[in-house]
Protein backbone atom coordinates (compact mmCIF):
# COMPACT_ATOMS: atom_id res chain seq x y z
CA UNK A 1 0.00 0.00 0.00
CA UNK A 2 1.81 3.43 -0.95
CA UNK A 3 1.78 6.45 1.37
CA UNK A 4 -0.92 8.37 1.84
CA UNK A 5 1.10 11.79 0.94
CA UNK A 6 4.57 11.99 -0.58
CA UNK A 7 7.28 13.08 1.28
CA UNK A 8 7.88 16.87 0.20
CA UNK A 9 9.60 19.25 2.31
CA UNK A 10 8.75 23.01 1.74
CA UNK A 11 12.42 23.86 0.62
CA UNK A 12 12.31 21.07 -2.16
CA UNK A 13 8.93 23.16 -3.94
CA UNK A 14 10.26 25.58 -6.27
CA UNK A 15 7.67 28.78 -5.10
CA UNK A 16 8.96 28.98 -1.21
CA UNK A 17 11.83 30.99 -1.15
CA UNK A 18 14.41 30.33 1.98
CA UNK A 19 15.08 32.98 4.65
CA UNK A 20 18.73 34.30 4.67
CA UNK A 21 20.01 35.03 8.25
CA UNK A 22 20.02 38.85 9.54
CA UNK A 23 23.36 39.39 11.23
CA UNK A 24 23.22 42.02 14.02
CA UNK A 25 25.26 44.23 15.32
CA UNK A 26 26.42 44.43 18.60
CA UNK A 27 25.19 48.10 18.90
CA UNK A 28 21.56 47.31 17.66
CA UNK A 29 22.12 44.28 20.18
CA UNK A 30 23.06 46.87 23.18
CA UNK A 31 20.40 49.20 22.11
CA UNK A 32 17.75 46.33 22.60
CA UNK A 33 19.06 45.52 25.82
CA UNK A 34 18.97 49.45 27.11
CA UNK A 35 15.18 49.81 25.92
CA UNK A 36 13.86 46.61 28.13
CA UNK A 37 15.75 48.05 31.06
CA UNK A 38 13.56 51.09 30.43
CA UNK A 39 10.59 49.10 30.37
CA UNK A 40 9.86 48.81 27.04
CA UNK A 41 7.82 45.90 25.99
CA UNK A 42 9.48 43.06 23.78
CA UNK A 43 6.92 43.69 20.79
CA UNK A 44 8.05 47.21 20.72
CA UNK A 45 11.14 47.26 20.58
CA UNK A 46 11.33 44.24 17.74
CA UNK A 47 9.05 46.29 15.69
CA UNK A 48 11.75 49.28 16.15
CA UNK A 49 14.80 46.99 14.69
CA UNK A 50 12.84 45.21 12.22
CA UNK A 51 12.97 41.83 14.38
CA UNK A 52 10.79 39.50 15.59
CA UNK A 53 10.10 39.68 19.50
CA UNK A 54 11.63 36.42 19.82
CA UNK A 55 14.75 37.27 18.41
CA UNK A 56 14.25 40.04 21.16
CA UNK A 57 13.44 37.45 24.07
CA UNK A 58 17.03 35.45 22.75
CA UNK A 59 19.08 38.75 23.05
CA UNK A 60 17.74 39.46 26.78
CA UNK A 61 18.51 35.86 27.57
CA UNK A 62 22.56 36.33 26.44
CA UNK A 63 22.59 40.12 27.73
CA UNK A 64 25.74 38.84 29.91
CA UNK A 65 27.30 37.48 26.90
CA UNK A 66 26.80 40.71 24.95
CA UNK A 67 27.94 42.81 27.54
CA UNK A 68 31.34 41.23 27.56
CA UNK A 69 31.78 41.21 24.13
CA UNK A 70 31.53 44.98 24.32
CA UNK A 71 33.58 45.22 27.38
CA UNK A 72 36.20 43.32 25.56
CA UNK A 73 35.97 45.63 22.16
CA UNK A 74 36.49 49.06 24.15
CA UNK A 75 39.97 47.57 26.03
CA UNK A 76 41.19 46.29 22.49
CA UNK A 77 40.20 50.10 21.19
CA UNK A 78 41.98 51.87 24.18
CA UNK A 79 44.75 49.49 23.77
CA UNK A 80 45.18 50.18 19.99
CA UNK A 81 44.72 53.98 20.82
CA UNK A 82 47.61 53.34 23.39
CA UNK A 83 49.88 51.99 20.90
CA UNK A 84 49.01 54.35 17.93
CA UNK A 85 50.57 57.37 20.26
CA UNK A 86 53.61 55.58 20.34
CA UNK A 87 53.08 54.94 24.15
CA UNK A 88 53.78 52.07 25.29
CA UNK A 89 51.49 50.16 28.49
CA UNK A 90 54.49 49.29 30.19
CA UNK A 91 56.72 51.82 30.48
Amino acid sequence: MPPKCPAISPAMLPSVAKKTRKSLTLKVKLDTIQRHKRGEKANSIARHHGLTPSTVSTIFKSTDSFKKTADRQSQVRVENAIMSCGMHPLR
